[in-house]
C-alpha cells in the first residue's frame, strides 16, 4: 500500500490545492512504513495538473488530507486513490494514525 499526503515542513499542508509537495509512504502487509519518498507537484495541486495520475503511476491508493476542493475526490477517485479527510500534524504521525484506525485494511 501506497499512502500519500500534502506536506509543507513535515506537517500536513493545509493547503491542498497549492500543495507542492507529495510525501509518499510504503507500507508492507504487516501495516508497517518501510520506505517514504517525495512528489514535486509542477505548478502545485490543483487536481488538473495530473498529479493524482502521477500518484497512481507511484501505486498511491490512498491520500490523506484535511481538506481539499469537491472537484479533487472525484479526480483521485478516477485514479483509484481513496481520499481520507480532516487530518492534521506531522506527516509520520498523520500515517500512523490512519494506519491503527484502518488495520483491517492494511493485513
Amino acid at each position: 500500500m501506497k499512502i500519500a499526503v500534502p506536506t509543507i515542513g513535515g506537517l500536513l499542508d493545509d493547503y491542498f490545492y497549492s500543495c507542492e509537495v507529495f510525501t509518499i509512504f510504503t507500507v508492507d502487509e504487516s501495516g508497517n512504513v518501510v520506505h517514504s519518498e517525495l512528489l514535486y507537484t509542477p505548478e502545485g495541486c490543483d487536481c488538473k495538473n495530473n498529479i493524482p495520475l502521477i500518484m497512481q503511476q507511484k501505486g498511491v491508493t490512498v491520500l490523506l488530507a484535511n481538506k481539499v476542493p469537491d472537484h479533487a475526490e472525484g479526480s483521485c477517485s478516477k485514479y483509484g486513490i481513496h481520499v481520507n479527510l480532516n487530518y492534521s500534524g506531522k506527516v509520520r504521525e498523520v500515517v500512523e494514525a490512519y494506519l491503527q484506525k484502518n488495520k483491517e485494511l492494511v493485513l
